[in-house]
């Protein structure tokens, strides 16, 4: 090449090089001139001040830029407006206001004068004047970005979006838009990112979402759903986010087949979606190579993998996040080796409330980025393996409510090698853990720790009072002992829970010490905190919930103590099992749960009769010595579905205003001395499931409407009172009672044939053993937990001879008791269909006629007492097969006949038969003459009925018509005749011939 037009050529190259230099220089120490060039147009800037006017803004600042000044004419130049630097119209207009939202009127029509915009954002801002979106928007065909979310639409999503078919961006969540999704949404074929969730969209999924083929993030949770899940959502191969989630039940479901083609997916949740259907569900789910996050939280899954399967599963080694929870997963040594594939990547594993059995592998411990364990509430066993303290990663464990086993300073010294300084939460609570409780010092990161319900033993040491950061403290239910000191909270300032509830903890403790902690929840129950009250509660003004029953104070109550009680947000208060005496304090009305039993408390007119409308949902005044009549004042506690008042010394009539306990489902007035009618006010209380009005004297007749209104009772206890008349037939209707005791009272009359519509006696005891009442216990615990409140139901009733209260085993009672009173007739047969039975008390009747026969149905039977009655007749042999009877008495009646044989009869003591002269046979002294014993199968009953007077008849008629029938034969047959009596004149000379031959012979013999 010629060197001068090479030369040329340099200098050319330079020249244009340094003149783009020198724009570029002066354009950035001139940044206004790129703006200037380009005009804003006239008609866009009238149409984003009038947007802006739409808005009613109290706050100026935010479009404090948007204007009519001469330096505000440019409107490219305010703040989040974008223009096309070569047309000048407004591309982008992005209003949204952070995380925080502000109300701004409505928005005007003037935003349809935008005509070039492709991105808008209106996130945040609560047009409270524009319920539904408007459909205008609809014509701003260029729109590649919308976000309307946080705004408060509501109503549907205007079809017309449709028309939208550049958008690859439509953000519509958290609003209240209603309806199904248009169907028109296939036609934005463009769309990568789409957000319908928290709306209250319902009806089916649309099946047009799965042809949207360039789809990536797909969240259309928090919604009312229901059908299945569109198998078309197979074709979004591009899909990377898809989120079903929910807060609650919903009604869709999904075998997951779909989810074979998905190769792409990071993040999958699907809670609380049927997936009962997807059998190869983890085989699906291996398949996602990409995989991060899975969240599966209540899909009724199963573990129904083969073996086999579990070896060859081929998680994304970038797996961090798995929520199985809630499931119905049983088999941990399929489960396990399933989730050890995803190797070292897993950081959350969550599969607590299933129903894992088996032990926890060793290989747990290979986990090494684990943050997050949570095997709550299964059936794990065994020792904890000691190589799950060695994941030094962890952050929070929560393995409580299986029955794991182990020394818990063992596993505190593995978890000190490593991991000491940034393990958060520890949650070991309801298993099987023994040993001590260390020094815990060094767990400098440690929040909360749950030891609760275990077996941990020895004393507590002091070093859990360095524990600056600990909010939860949870240690109940276990076998400590030893002094708690000021040391063991000194540096505890953080603490919300305390829990050393059922120890034997002896808290010494100055009356001068102020605790550096603002306690909420205090559970000290059991522990020794008297005699003295203690002082250091005064600082405690934030506790919403108090126990300290049972704790041996026996001083006098401070008066500080109830000044500043009504402060507090009290949901419980426990004060039981001490010697607190007076009236109960008025203001404890403020606590949902109020637990006073085991007082000597005196009067309760003033807690009772406060002016303030109570919120209590639980109230136990049980075993005080509170006197007078009960006032009228039950009107003021509408939310109370737990009530006792039982052993006390109440008189009086019961108020009417008891029949506004709308809500209450457990009433016990036992042990005092009401009398009067039940009012008719009580009709009301169709809530109720115990009604105990026991030990009373309440009179009249027994009230008719128990049987109409209140049909959800489940145990009736009206036993020792003065009650009269017959037993109404409406009582039957109650098939949902367990336990019926009427006795001791003045009730006639036959028993009603009806009684075996109780459907619940007849049917078997289930493996349920306790009646809980469950109440809510909201309070703001650290980790933002409700927490619900459950206490066992109890009743009390004479078993073998003596009052008993039952608890643990009162849902397996199915009990009849209708002793001492003057009952008339027969024993209704219908009665022996209550097979379910485990208690029959009859006795002290005036009863008549026989044992019914089929008693020996009644195989649950554990007590029968038929005794002090006029029955007669025999003993059914059909007693002697209940074989679960332990308790019989059959004494003073008019029974007869020998006792049958049989174990179950014969091994009693003779006082079960005694007062029945015409009985014999053993264990009795008195010897049966004849043996009239019948088999124990029950054959004597059908003889006893083969051989009736209808046989006798049929006997002689049958003789009668044989003997004429032969004799008229030969009387008027002359051939029969001659036939007859030669036949017997041959057999005559045969056997006189056959006779003389034998004496002939025995003669020669004798010779």
């Amino acid at each position: 090449m010629n060197p001068r037009f090479a030369m040329a050529i340099h200098y050319y190259v330079f020249i244009v090089f340094f003149m783009h230099i020198s724009v570029l220089h002066v354009l950035a120490l001139n940044p206004m001139i790129g703006n200037v060039t380009v005009k804003c147009i006239e008609s866009e800037r009238q149409a984003l001040l009038a947007l802006k006017q739409g808005f009613h803004l109290n706050n100026n600042a935010w479009l404090s830029s948007w204007g009519h000044g001469d330096n505000q004419k440019e409107c490219c130049n305010w703040e989040h407006i974008q223009c096309s630097n070569e047309t000048g119209h407004v591309l982008k207009l992005d209003l949204h206001v952070s995380d925080h939202i502000v109300r701004a009127g409505s928005i005007t029509t003037a935003l349809a004068e935008l005509h070039h915009l492709n991105y808008l954002d209106l996130s945040y801002i609560s047009f409270n004047l524009t319920p539904s979106i408007p459909i205008f928007i609809a014509s701003l065909t260029h729109l590649r970005y919308l976000n309307l979310s946080h705004s408060g639409f509501q109503g549907k999503v205007p079809h017309q979006f449709g028309n939208l078919l550049f958008l690859e961006y439509l953000d519509l969540g958290y609003n209240s838009l209603l309806a199904e999704i248009p169907p028109q949404i296939s036609n934005l074929s463009n769309l990568v990112y789409l957000h319908l969730g928290s709306n209250s969209f319902h009806g089916n999924i649309p099946p047009q979402l799965g042809s949207l083929l360039p789809l990536k993030y797909l969240d259309l949770s928090e919604n009312g759903f229901n059908g299945t899940i569109p198998e078309n959502f197979g074709n979004l191969s591009n899909l990377e986010y898809l989120d079903l989630s929910s807060s609650y039940q919903i009604s869709l479901s999904s075998d997951l087949q779909w989810l074979s083609h998905l190769s792409f997916m990071r993040h999958l949740s699907l809670p609380k979606v049927n997936l009962s259907t997807a059998n190869n569900w983890q085989q699906l789910v291996s398949g996602l190579s990409h995989l991060q996050y899975l969240d599966f939280n209540g899909c009724d899954l199963s573990d129904s993998i083969p073996s086999s399967l579990s070896s060859a599963a081929n998680f994304s080694t970038s797996l961090s996040f798995v929520d199985l929870s809630s499931n119905n997963l049983m088999n941990s040594s399929l489960i396990f080796p399933w989730l050890m594939n995803s190797t070292s990547s897993l950081a959350m594993l969550n599969l607590d409330h299933n129903y894992l059995r088996g032990t926890i592998p060793q290989a747990i411990g290979e986990l090494s980025s684990l943050e997050y364990l949570n095997l709550a509430s299964n059936q794990l066993e065994g020792q904890i393996p000691i190589s799950l303290f060695h994941v030094c990663s962890l952050r929070e464990l929560d393995l409580s409510g299986n029955r794991l086993s182990g020394q818990f300073h063992e596993f505190a010294k593995a978890l000190s090698n490593c991991n000491h300084k940034q393990l958060q939460t520890l949650k070991m609570g309801w298993n099987e853990i023994t040993g001590m409780v260390p020094d815990l010092s060094s767990f400098s990161s440690l929040q909360v720790l749950r030891l609760d319900s275990n077996g941990l033993n020895g004393t507590l040491h002091e070093g859990i009072g360095q524990l600056s950061n600990l909010r939860e403290l949870r240690l109940g239910n276990n076998s400590l002992e030893g002094l708690i000191s000021e040391s063991h909270f000194s540096k505890l300032s953080m603490l919300l829970t305390l829990d050393l509830s059922h120890n034997s903890l002896v808290f010494n403790i100055s009356n001068e010490w102020v605790p550096p902690f603002k306690l909420i929840k205090i559970k000290l129950a059991s522990c020794i905190l008297g005699p003295d009250f203690p002082k250091w509660l005064q600082s405690q003004h934030n506790m919403n919930w108090l126990d300290i029953s049972g704790a041996e104070i026996s001083s006098n109550v401070p008066n500080w103590f109830w000044e500043f009680l009504p402060t507090m947000s009290a949901l419980q208060i426990d004060l039981s099992s001490n010697s607190f005496e007076g009236p109960v304090p008025a203001f404890l009305s403020i606590s949902a749960q109020v637990f006073l039993s085991n007082n000597m408390f005196s009067t309760a007119n003033l807690f009772l009769c406060s002016n303030v409308s109570a919120n209590t949902e639980y109230l136990d005044l049980s075993n005080n010595h509170i006197r007078g009549q009960l006032p009228d004042c039950w009107m003021n506690f509408q939310s109370l579905g737990f009530l006792d008042l039982s052993n006390n010394y109440f008189h009086g009539s019961l108020p009417r205003s008891m029949g506004s306990l709308r809500q209450i489902q457990s009433l016990h007035l036992g042990d005092n001395n009401f009398s009067g009618e039940i009012p008719l006010s009580f009709v009301n209380c169709t809530e109720l499931r115990l009604f105990d009005a026991a030990k009373n004297n309440l009179t009249g007749p027994f009230p008719s409407w128990i049987g109409n209104n209140l049909s959800n009772l489940f145990i009736l206890s009206l036993h020792s009172n003065q009650f009269h008349g017959s037993m109404p037939l409406n009582i039957c209707n109650l098939d949902e009672l367990h336990l019926l005791d009427l006795s001791l009272n003045s009730l006639s009359g036959n028993i009603p044939k009806c009684i075996s519509n109780l459907s619940a006696m007849a049917s078997q005891a289930t493996s349920k053993v306790d009646i809980f009442y469950a109440y809510d216990a909201y309070y703001d615990d650290f980790d933002g937990i409700t927490s619900f409140g459950v206490n066992a139901d109890s009743a009390s009733l004479i078993w073998k001879g003596k009052m008993s209260k039952y608890r643990s085993t009162l849902g397996l009672l199915r009990s009849i008791d209708l002793s001492s009173n003057i009952f008339n007739g027969e024993i209704p047969s219908e009665m022996m269909s209550l097979v379910g039975l485990v208690s029959l008390n009859i006795s002290r009747n005036k009863l008549v006629g026989n044992i019914p026969q089929g008693i020996g149905q009644l195989k649950s039977l554990d007590f029968l007492d038929l005794s002090r009655n006029q029955l007669s007749g025999r003993i059914p042999s059909q007693l002697s097969q209940l074989d679960r009877l332990s308790v019989l008495d059959l004494s003073y009646n008019d029974l007869s006949g020998q006792i049958p044989l049989g174990t179950q009869l014969q091994t009693r003591d003779a006082s079960a038969y005694i007062g029945n002269p015409k009985l014999c046979g053993a264990p009795l002294n008195k010897t049966c003459l004849i043996p009239t014993q019948n088999p124990v199968d029950g054959n004597d009953d059908h003889e006893e009925q083969f051989f009736t007077e209808g046989f006798y008849i049929a006997l002689a008629i049958g003789f009668i018509m044989g003997f004429w029938g032969v004799s008229c034969s030969l009387i008027l047959k002359k051939s029969w005749r001659y036939a007859y009596f030669k036949f017997f004149n041959d057999l005559y000379d045969k056997l006189y011939v056959f006779a003389a031959i034998k004496m002939a012979k025995l003669k020669r013999l004798r010779a």
